[in-house]
């Protein structure tokens, strides 16, 4: 989210500038840094056209070689599809094995699959390293795969506002925008709420926002395992949270370009961030989060 999660002494300069065509009639928030940012993962996931030698190990070597360096660890995983069918939703072993690299600290993966790329991480710092990551691997997939188009560019951030006010439903209706918080933060059902769950779809001129939120008594959205690693302490997981799952993805053919993909992986950022802002009160943002204006565009 721009500089949104940059720790203060990591917060760098940039000659990149806001988008003027946010979506919907949200305003565009200028950069900012959360000192106790509650993000619990980023996700970008770019789609491509198949590869179909991406199945065979061989094929990987030297795109292995080209990232090594800064993500030595190696694995193999099987993919997984969610599926709809009549006993409702289900998860299906995929029939491509998928490629898993990892640094030595275990903060930032990659996937790669005959069709796609992506890149996690748990430990976010700013757009600037992220989007250069992404740049980067964007472009270890062109020089050895030459795929033709890009299909789906996805950038997803999930935050999970951990609540330690002694009557968390407060400290959340301090926190959330009314608009977005509904019914959850009605005075008449706060002593009944035990959680909520509201899914948003916003349809952009040339992208798209899917957002999941609402209150949740405990747990987490992410992966056990990797919250952990992560540094999650287990006690933090029986607090409740609010979740405020932010997804912006276009779906469109479009020519293979590095470049392409990191401009729209900025912009898609700055919808985000500006979504994040309407939506998480500028006193919490300031007063809980630690919320630093900065100084560059």
């Amino acid at each position: 989210m721009g500089v949104l999660y940059t720790p203060l002494d990591t917060l760098q300069a940039s000659s990149y500038s806001l988008i003027v065509r946010p979506i919907g009639h949200i305003p565009v928030a200028s950069r900012f840094q959360l000192e106790n940012d509650q993000l619990a993962q980023v996700i970008c996931q770019i789609r491509f056209s198949p590869v179909l030698r991406i199945r065979q190990d061989d094929a990987v070597i030297a795109f292995q070689e080209a990232i090594r360096e800064a993500y030595p660890r190696y694995g193999k995983q099987q993919g997984v599809h969610v599926v709809l069918t009549p006993d409702g939703i289900q998860q299906q072993t995929a029939e491509d094995g998928q490629h898993r690299f990892e640094d030595t600290g275990g903060s930032f993966r990659v996937i790669l699959a005959p069709d796609f790329i992506a890149l996690e991480t748990t430990t976010y710092s700013d757009i600037d390293d992220f989007a250069d990551r992404i740049s980067t691997l964007a472009a270890s997939v062109q020089e050895h795969y030459s795929p033709a188009e890009v299909q789906r560019l996805g950038l997803r951030f999930i935050n999970e506002l951990r609540f330690t006010a002694s009557d968390p439903k407060i400290e959340m209706v301090d926190a959330i925008e009314p608009t977005l918080l509904g019914a959850a933060g009605a005075p008449e059902l706060a002593d009944v709420v035990r959680g909520s769950q509201q899914v948003l779809e916003l349809h952009g001129e040339d992208r798209h926002m899917l957002v999941r939120h609402g209150y949740q008594p405990s747990g987490t959205t992410i992966d056990l395992t990797t919250a952990l690693v992560a540094g999650t302490q287990p006690a933090e997981l029986n607090q409740p949270f609010y979740l405020l799952d932010i997804d912006v993805f276009a779906e469109r053919n479009v020519s293979y370009s590095p470049e392409a993909v990191e401009s729209d992986v900025r912009e898609f950022n700055d919808d985000i961030r500006s979504f994040f802002a309407w939506g998480v009160r500028e006193n919490y943002r300031r007063e809980r989060l630690g919320q630093k204006d900065s100084q560059t565009a």
